[in-house]
């Protein structure tokens, strides 16, 4: 980590942070009358909290990415670990589709950006203020970028410990098929490297990282759980009751991941959720706005729908995520109990797969950031209720006096 790239980033961050409380002073200082984005009090109140809410949530994404940025090279060790056990391969192909959607949403966003910011400069230019308006919400738009960034990063990290997950439900899964438990038809391995992670350096040092809850893997030449046949075909390598021993291991380092994510992150995505909350309401409450007062200003009518979806967006792309991480939390605990249904009762199996329920009893996989709520998709019911009910309560104390 770069300590000269670090104090830029403090310092840059600082001058947009000011640069744009600075302009929404003087935007609201210039009146309603001549103002394009706070055309009455109300307007006003609900345009500052929008403002303030991105600069608080860029803010805190840039001055927390050092500590953010460490626990993500501790996460890649444990995932790099987990890709050894199981045989995960590097594929480009993934690689290039994943920068070409992350390509497209910030081509998007940028368009969209671009957009907005024109739209407001030739309306301020009715009024000769165009500059002034140039220059009151240029820090405003750049700190937008931080925000979507901090978005984007969060989610993929999340998609990479997701796909690990995977990796072990189907290796779980495989092995309740060598012990005949009946189980579902297997997911196709999908290839893991959500961040393009490749398998180098010293394996002994990548294992050694790796916390563990139920038992130490002390050898890592012997870590393997899975290879890949000439076929293609994943196949054990070592006897179920030591593939379950191992897997628990992994299942157990991947929820530390977790819970380590969730704790590095914890701030900055309650931010992120007061802002998309706090914007869902704003951009309907403008789009409203405009189709009451009838100003028939269709480019305006379209940004604000345009604006509108890509909250939703947002809001998606930090809670998806995490949901299909809880489902796959859920499939381990389902293929545990088919196994601990159809093993044998002899043996060491059963002792192996109690202890794993016992773990998946004490250690769940969930997102909960600061302990506020749950990364989940009944959040996004919830969300869109609370937007529906403060809209009702805006329109209804909208005042049209100036």
């Amino acid at each position: 980590i770069s300590n000269a790239m670090c104090i830029y980033g403090y310092i840059l961050v600082t001058i947009l942070v000011i640069s744009t409380i600075s302009g929404l002073v003087a935007e609201m200082s210039a009146g309603v009358e001549v103002s394009v984005r706070m055309s009455s009090r109300m307007s006003q109140v609900v345009s500052a909290c929008d403002v303030l809410v991105v600069a608080v949530t860029a803010g805190a994404g840039v001055y927390g990415a050092p500590r953010r940025m460490r626990n993500m090279l501790k996460f890649c060790e444990s995932i790099a670990s987990v890709d050894h056990s199981i045989g995960a391969q590097y594929s480009r192909v993934t690689e290039r589709k994943l920068c070409a959607i992350l390509l497209a949403i910030l081509i998007f966003f940028s368009i969209l950006i671009a957009d907005d910011f024109c739209f407001y400069a030739l309306q301020a230019t009715k009024f000769q203020r165009q500059w002034s308006v140039v220059i009151n919400y240029i820090g405003f738009y750049v700190l937008w970028y931080v925000a979507m960034i901090l978005e984007l990063q969060f989610a993929f990290t999340a998609l990479s410990v997701r796909a690990r997950f995977q990796a072990v439900n189907n290796a779980l899964a495989l092995t309740a098929k060598i012990v005949s438990a009946p189980v579902k038809k297997m997911y196709e391995p999908p290839p893991l490297n959500v961040l393009a992670i490749r398998m180098a350096g010293t394996e002994a040092r990548r294992c050694a990282n790796v916390s563990l809850l139920v038992d130490t893997l002390h050898d890592p030449d012997h870590s393997v759980i899975i290879r890949n046949t000439v076929t293609g075909e994943p196949r054990l390598v070592v006897p179920p009751c030591e593939a379950i021993r191992r897997l628990a291991c992994l299942h157990g380092a991947l929820c530390d991941v977790v819970h380590s994510l969730d704790r590095s992150y914890g701030l900055p995505l309650i931010l992120i959720l007061i802002s998309t909350l706090l914007h869902l309401i704003v951009t309907p409450y403008f789009l409203i706005m405009e189709i009451i007062v009838s100003t028939n200003r269709i480019h305006f009518l379209v940004l604000q729908f345009l604006w509108c979806a890509t909250h939703m967006l947002r809001m998606f792309v930090v809670v998806e995520p995490c949901h299909y991480t809880i489902t796959e939390g859920k499939r381990t605990e389902g293929l545990v109990c088919q196994l601990m249904r159809s093993a044998p009762s002899n043996g060491s199996l059963p002792s192996r797969l109690e202890v794993f329920a016992r773990q998946l009893m004490l250690q769940s996989v969930t997102y909960s950031p600061m302990g506020m709520c749950t990364l989940d998709r009944p959040l996004v019911a919830s969300v869109l209720g609370a937007v529906t009910t403060y809209l009702v309560i805006l329109i209804q104390f909208q005042r049209y006096d100036t």
